[in-house]
């Protein structure tokens, strides 16, 4: 059996759990995230950018499963949260459409962190960053890596404009 692990608060901060789900938001968003990711993963790290959007806190607390607790109250929530570690940990088996994913904004500072990142469960990392640089540095350092990730790796950088060499959601 192997332990579970933590959300990776070195690397993100959660997202606002009081974020409103935007449908379209979500539907596109879950539909870029899921790309690549099942039934295997074929690509363990994409990345985007997106123009900011109110609802990017709500559809993250949607993908990791934030409010689908909320709605379960205290002791269906802990049973729902056991069952998913009772999947991960004890019968090993890699992550399902709509399992949750860890979802969290991207800390800044030194790439340690992200360095050191190995995902647990799926992951959304979205990024509020408008230096180029710093959202190509953090790139490199993840790109560098994923070729060790078991489980899908999305980075959302949330910018007015474009950013180079990456697709535009």
């Amino acid at each position: 059996m192997r332990l579970p692990r933590r959300f990776d608060d070195a690397l993100m901060i959660p997202p606002d759990a009081l974020g409103a789900v935007d449908a379209p938001l979500l539907s596109s968003l879950r539909a870029w995230c899921e790309s690549g990711a099942f039934p295997v993963v074929t690509e363990p790290l994409r990345a985007a950018s997106i123009a900011p959007h109110n609802g990017l806190d709500g559809v993250a607390c949607e993908l990791d499963g934030s409010h689908e607790l909320a709605r379960l109250g205290r002791w269906q929530g802990l049973q729902w949260r056991l069952q998913i570690l009772w999947r991960e940990c004890v019968m090993q088996r890699g992550a399902q459409p709509h399992d949750p994913w860890d979802c969290g904004w991207w800390r800044g500072g030194p790439l340690e962190s992200a360095g050191a990142f190995r995902p647990r469960r799926p992951t959304l990392l979205m990024v509020r960053e408008s230096d180029p640089a710093v959202v190509a540095a953090l790139l490199a350092t993840l790109r560098a890596n994923s070729p060790a990730y078991t489980e899908p790796v999305r980075v959302l950088v949330v910018s007015a404009v474009s950013v180079d060499g990456i697709e535009r959601l």
